[in-house]
């Protein structure tokens, strides 16, 4: 029981009490009707009423993962940072947020910054004490990893589903209906009469009044169905290329199903084959494979042209610099791109070609350098490695070692959070059966409750476990002049190399990564000035990297 005294002399006037129901909560709704909304409310009315403190509920009636996707946790940020209130009641802290880490961030600062006390039924969190910090912050921690746990069990979930050939992608795909019961796709007559239809102008042309067929590519057949009133899958009669090309090449139509085909973020990427699922047969067809071949064919051979088919190359080599370099301002790693210019020679009024190399950011308009300035500047970095004194040596291989250490102190923090969060847990057991030998509790409510907390103490040994590293400390010093000496071999064995992939493997082992800030855009023949951040790879302080 919270004591009324305590609370008051934290300096505590006014609570706010927010209430959203977690993904436990919403399956026992649909198991038993109870509302456990209102469950919640009672509880904390339980909890608040007695200390004589003035506070208000929150009801957050949806559950979003986002802090984005709950208004009512938003206002109650603002109404938080405004002062109104100075401390916040949750059944539990998870109750706040399991969403990204910069949403737990932005949670965690306003407790610090704003000192926000924590009510929950069985304790006081003060934003003071460190180890309330500690604990609010494993709370946090934790409510994410227990929502990356659902969500693959939901997403293994949706797996199963759809290696029995069930549709788990969301609205059907043009030509098919889906029968929400099985979850299998079933054709759509008409729809399936504007694909056939489409596929055949493609792959065989349009018809001309001589009885002959023309040809078409995308834009020209787009053209041609928007003028001519065909349904397009979006509804309205204006025919994209996008659209058009997408349905001529979509597996679908032969009765395959393909899942998880891509990765997300905004720019989405084709997994590998291996780890999709695809599944023949699993709906009817409404083309056949020989004419979807055909259109397959037509699609592939439009995007390269003729001329330039020989010159496609069929294995990536990496250049020098590939997944090392990080742009400054959005963090995207960058690229190498190609350039021609021309310009006439002077003495014989001929035209010129030359090609010049460039990193760019993929990001629209953000920042580009000259490729072999950036590549010059690491060799610059390894160059003054080598030639540094012992001292200095000494102290950049130290700061890699303290990097090293700080990831395991990282780890001894999070095991003693661990051990703190099972005693409460195991606390909370023994509440549980105290109630239950004492009659407050039937033998339902004593199941219901003590399978939640026996779940999440499993689930916290499982964590625990995963998270468990191994360190190995080596007390001897590091050889200076042996890994100089190294350093000083890479450089060479870079300098005489021809094969790009063997220099991008060289500058991996001396840096993990290297972050480009441009300081002065490039004007005409005026290079752009730039600046380079080179983060060290740690295998260097431990002496784990051998000359190639």
């Amino acid at each position: 029981m919270l004591n009324p005294d305590y609370l008051s002399k934290l300096g505590i006037e006014n609570i706010v009490n927010y209430n959203r129901k977690s993904r436990q909560d919403e399956e026992l709704e649909k198991r038993t009707g109870e509302d456990t909304l209102k469950s919640i409310r009672d509880l904390m009315d339980r909890v608040l009423a007695p200390l004589g403190i003035p506070y208000d509920q929150e009801d957050e009636i949806g559950s979003g993962d986002k802090i984005s996707s709950r208004p009512v946790f938003q206002d109650v940020l603002v109404k938080l940072r405004e002062g109104k209130y100075q401390a916040i009641a949750v059944k539990e802290i998870t109750r706040m947020g399991r969403g990204s880490y910069t949403d737990m961030g932005v949670i965690y600062d306003l407790i610090v910054d704003k000192c926000i006390f924590i009510i929950t039924p069985w304790k006081v969190y003060d934003p003071r004490n460190n180890a309330d910090l500690r604990q609010i912050r494993f709370e946090l921690f934790l409510s994410r990893e227990e929502f990356e746990t659902t969500r693959e069990r939901l997403t293994g979930g949706r797996y199963n589903k759809a290696l029995e050939g069930r549709w788990m992608a969301g609205k059907p795909p043009f030509g098919y209906d889906l029968n929400k019961k099985t979850r299998k796709l079933t054709v759509n007559q008409d729809e399936a009469t504007i694909v056939r239809l489409v596929y055949d102008l493609y792959v065989n042309g349009i018809a001309e009044q001589d009885g002959t067929r023309r040809d078409v590519g995308h834009r020209a057949l787009c053209t041609y169905l928007t003028r001519n009133g065909v349904p397009s899958p979006s509804g309205s009669y204006k025919w994209y290329t996008s659209v058009l090309r997408y349905m001529l090449v979509n597996e679908v139509y032969l009765g395959t199903m393909i899942y998880g085909a891509t990765k997300g973020g905004n720019r989405k990427q084709t997994k590998p084959i291996e780890e999709q699922i695809i599944v023949e047969h699993a709906h009817p067809a409404i083309i056949d494979a020989e004419t979807w071949a055909a259109s397959k064919e037509k699609d592939d051979a439009s995007k390269v042209p003729e001329s330039q088919k020989s010159k496609v190359k069929l294995d990536f080599v990496p250049s020098e610099l590939t997944g090392l370099i990080v742009c400054k301002v959005c963090g995207n790693r960058m690229l190498k791109q190609f350039t021609k210019q021309r310009y006439t020679r002077k003495k014989d009024n001929v035209q010129m070609e030359y090609t010049k190399e460039f990193l760019w950011c993929r990001n629209p308009g953000c920042t580009f350098v000259k490729y072999r300035a950036i590549e010059e500047d690491l060799l610059f970095t390894m160059r003054h490695l080598v030639s540094l004194d012992k001292a200095s040596m000494e102290t950049t291989l130290q700061q890699l070692a303290d990097q090293e250490t700080k990831k395991r102190s990282n780890e001894d923090d999070l095991k003693v959070l661990h051990e703190k969060k099972l005693q409460d847990l195991m606390t909370r057991r023994s509440f549980i059966l105290e109630k239950y030998e004492s009659g407050m509790y039937s033998d339902e409510l004593y199941r219901e409750r003590m399978e939640e907390v026996e779940k999440r103490i499993s689930e916290l040994n499982k964590s625990a476990q995963e998270t468990e590293i191994s360190y190995v400390k080596s007390e001897a010093r590091p050889d200076i002049s042996l890994i100089q000496g190294q350093i000083s071999s890479l450089v060479d064995t870079y300098t005489n190399a021809t094969n790009t992939a063997l220099k991008n493997e060289i500058l991996r082992k001396v840096f993990s990564y290297v972050v480009v800030e441009v300081i002065e855009k490039g004007r005409g023949s005026i290079p752009a000035k730039h600046k380079v951040y080179p983060a060290l790879n740690p295998q260097i302080a431990s002496f784990d990297f051998l000359v190639v």
